[in-house]
């Protein structure tokens, strides 16, 4: 799959506090699942590979967020609030394991920035 372009600028990764947001290597490709998910957004159109991307024109920046040991309301909120001069729209795909008991939903600083996304950018 080729993708248009990286947006390497609006990258971060806020597990590592670093400008690298690559997934953790596992054998099974666990921590892959948001790289895949780009792909199919920003697949280049007449690539002569596979299927056009719903939004094939786009660049993708890498946001990390999840893969760590805690997490805490102000990452996820710093995350998905994360340069939204820039960012036109946040792709997430997050949660708790489904164990059929548990049940977790973003925190007060997470849906104040949601809101603010909506209403302020």
């Amino acid at each position: 799959m080729r993708l248009r372009g990286p947006n390497a600028d609006a990258s971060y990764d806020f597990s590592s506090n670093d400008p690298f947001p690559f997934p953790r290597y596992t054998d099974d490709w666990f921590n892959s699942h948001g790289t895949r998910c780009a792909g199919e957004v920003s697949a280049a159109a007449n690539n002569n590979i596979c299927g056009v991307g719903v939004a094939y024109n786009s660049k993708v920046a890498g946001i990390r967020m999840l893969d760590q040991p805690f997490m805490t309301d102000i990452i996820e909120a710093s995350s998905i609030s994360h340069m939204p001069q820039v960012i036109d729209i946040y792709s997430a795909s997050w949660g708790p394991t489904d164990d059929g008991k548990t049940v977790d939903g973003p925190r007060e600083l997470t849906l104040q920035a949601m809101a603010d996304g909506v209403n302020k950018v």
